[in-house]
């Protein structure tokens, strides 16, 4: 995985963001996946590259979910994840190499992961593997180049109907700086 810088990493953990992305970005989610007729109530679920463990806590407060897993590959965040006091599992793990059985949540979510992955391709086909027949892909995505992976919103997209998600749902967040995504497979 790429470095995140410590300005990133304080981006990220900021009372600013976590404000945005509580009432902004999973009220854009909550809509698409109103529009999709998905309710993922008392469904098994994934949050990964869950950093601190924020998103995970909406997740479980939102959704409710039957079960709840997160992981992060950054040591320090898993360890302030489980400080949250979550229902979730919470571990470290890789998103290009996950551990998961196949088909086993019925949502996986992903908050501006895939742009640090160098093997993004590769992590997008095991959330796919991991998601059960129907199951969603939901998140966010950096909408600019990361040269040094070579990821672009375009590829990204392009991918995810290579792997089968046959409906890709997305929306322009924070002035077009993000996509807001549901992609069911």
């Amino acid at each position: 995985m790429s470095n995140m810088g410590k300005t990133q990493q304080t981006m990220i953990d900021s009372k600013f963001r976590q404000w945005f992305q509580r009432y902004y970005e999973f009220g854009v989610i909550k809509k698409q996946l109103r529009q999709a007729r998905i309710d993922l109530a008392g469904k098994t679920i994934l949050d990964a590259g869950c950093a601190s463990g924020y998103s995970t806590w909406v997740i479980e407060n939102l959704f409710q979910p039957q079960h709840l897993e997160a992981f992060d590959i950054m040591p320090e965040q898993v360890e302030r994840a489980k400080q949250r006091g979550l229902r979730a599992i919470i571990d470290a793990g890789d998103i290009a190499r996950m551990r998961y059985p196949v088909e086993q949540f019925d949502a996986v979510f992903t908050f501006g992961v895939f742009h640090h992955v160098p093997e993004w391709p590769q992590a997008l086909r095991e959330v796919h593997r991991v998601l059960k027949p129907g199951g969603v892909l939901v998140g966010g995505e950096l909408n600019k180049a990361n040269a040094d992976i070579d990821f672009t919103w375009e590829k990204f997209a392009q991918d995810l109907r290579q792997v089968g998600f046959n409906d890709i749902r997305s929306q322009k967040i924070y002035f077009g700086y993000f996509i807001s995504f549901v992609c069911i497979k």
